[in-house]
């Protein structure tokens, strides 16, 4: 229990931190870029960049309320305090449905959520505007808005993606599990960097790990140990370098100290001689 809660509150110190950097983030990217838009209500900046990105990374959740409070806290540094209030739930939106649908979405359509969430920017200001100075004066900032909203989405685009190659970034959830039973716990997550693509129901003997594109194989290989009596924790990763990523306590959940492992590194292998492999390592 003890551990448990360790655990639990590492990750809640983790966590804490990437959304005080983040913020730091989006108050920088929006105080940097500040252009005034014509007619002198309101600012174009690139902090919209910083407000996908703290979805992407922190969850819907979190990420709203670290993209939402420094979002307004940049108005109010800047002098558009009148906007602060609007900013707050606009820039929260945006960050709570990029997060939502990122997470929950293929590799590749999650990029796209990016550009569809930060059209809620655009929408939200038109709607607020129109409500403090007339109709006629919110409509010429709607493109001024789209522009911003649009790039800042390119540029969180390209971040998100070199944040998640690099072997320093752990998720915000380490684990994503296929739910194949209804009793099965499942998290959601796409961008983690390993996935347990099967879990027997009493356990493994051995834990087969393949990057993604292998997963049909050691699926396979899978078959046929269950064939010979022996069962297989199927592990699916992005790239070498994984598991690197993850705290050891992460790791342990895909690969247990007592259980031996095979690793499937070459293309040109069968199911058969993994399986076999995989006996061997049992056996021994």
């Amino acid at each position: 229990m003890n551990a448990q809660n360790n655990t639990n509150t590492n990750q809640s110190v983790k966590k804490l931190t990437m959304a005080g950097v983040l913020a730091a983030a989006i108050v920088l990217l929006t105080s940097v870029v500040s252009i005034p838009m014509p007619g002198g209500f309101g600012y174009i900046n690139l902090g919209d960049a910083g407000v996908l990105l703290a979805g992407a990374l922190l969850g819907g959740g979190w990420g709203a309320l670290c993209a939402g409070a420094a979002s307004a806290l940049s108005d109010i540094l800047l002098g558009w305090s009148i906007y602060a209030p609007a900013t707050f739930l606009i820039k929260g939106a945006v960050a709570l449905v990029a997060g939502i649908l990122f997470n929950r979405s293929a590799k590749k359509l999650r990029y796209g959520f990016f550009y569809l969430a930060a059209l809620i920017v655009p929408a939200g200001y038109f709607l607020y505007e129109t409500i403090l100075y007339g109709t006629a004066t919110a409509i010429p900032n709607v493109a001024f808005n789209t522009l911003q909203c649009l790039i800042g989405a390119g540029a969180g685009h390209a971040m998100t993606i070199v944040l998640l190659r690099s072997k320093f970034y752990v998720p915000h959830t380490a684990l994503r599990f296929n739910r194949t039973k209804p009793d099965e716990t499942e998290t959601a997550e796409a961008a983690a960097p390993a996935e347990i693509l099967r879990e027997p129901k009493k356990g493994p003997d051995v834990v087969l790990i393949a990057k993604r594109e292998l997963g049909p194989l050691i699926t396979r290989a899978g078959d046929l140990l269950s064939v010979q009596g022996f069962t297989a924790r199927l592990v699916a990763t992005d790239d070498q370098i994984a598991f690197d990523r993850l705290s050891a306590e992460q790791r342990e959940k895909f690969l247990p100290a007592d259980k031996p492992f095979v690793q499937v590194d070459d293309t040109q292998t069968t199911a058969e001689a993994v399986a076999q492999a995989a006996l061997q390592a049992i056996r021994s």
